[in-house]
């Protein structure tokens, strides 16, 4: 594969699912657009360097974002403070139930989080997560299973 082919893989790839790839991360991030830039930009870029050694193209930038943001995550601190005015506010149909939602899976440990996101936000299967996480099923279903009894702690304190 040459950089003219090379460079029409990628450009199609970003369009098919460059989108989604951005708001998983910007949800995983905790509404941090910056980060959600960052690591879909660093995936795609990391990529480019690697295309002719990666097999499946949507998995590898999974992991690689998701792997990218949790460092950089990290890297800034703990804390994740409050949710920034770019983050989910700057996404198309960012209405207040989703900014809410955002905020409360900022709660959850980064395994929590990813299989949450890609599971229940996003729609994907166990199968489909796992794959993505470079997790197995039964460890996307545990993480799954520990996000819904926090998120379902954590909204009924809010209800009270």
């Amino acid at each position: 594969m040459d950089r003219a082919d090379e460079k029409v893989v990628l450009e199609a790839a970003y369009r098919s699912f460059g989108d989604d790839l951005w708001r998983a991360i910007l949800a995983y991030s905790g509404g941090r657009g910056d980060v959600a830039d960052e690591a879909v930009a660093e995936a795609f870029a990391q990529a480019a360097g690697r295309l002719r050694s990666i097999r499946d193209l949507r998995p590898w930038l999974y992991r690689a974002a998701f792997k990218i943001a949790a460092g950089e995550l990290k890297r800034r601190s703990r804390s994740p403070g409050p949710l920034p005015e770019d983050g989910m506010r700057a996404v198309p149909g960012g209405d207040e139930e989703m900014i809410e939602l955002t905020e409360l899976v900022r709660t959850l440990s980064p395994a929590q989080r990813g299989s949450f996101v890609l599971r229940e936000l996003l729609g994907f299967t166990t199968a489909e997560t796992a794959e993505l996480l470079g997790r197995s099923e039964v460890s996307v279903r545990v993480h799954l299973h520990a996000a819904r009894k926090r998120l379902g702690v954590e909204l009924e304190e809010t209800a009270r």
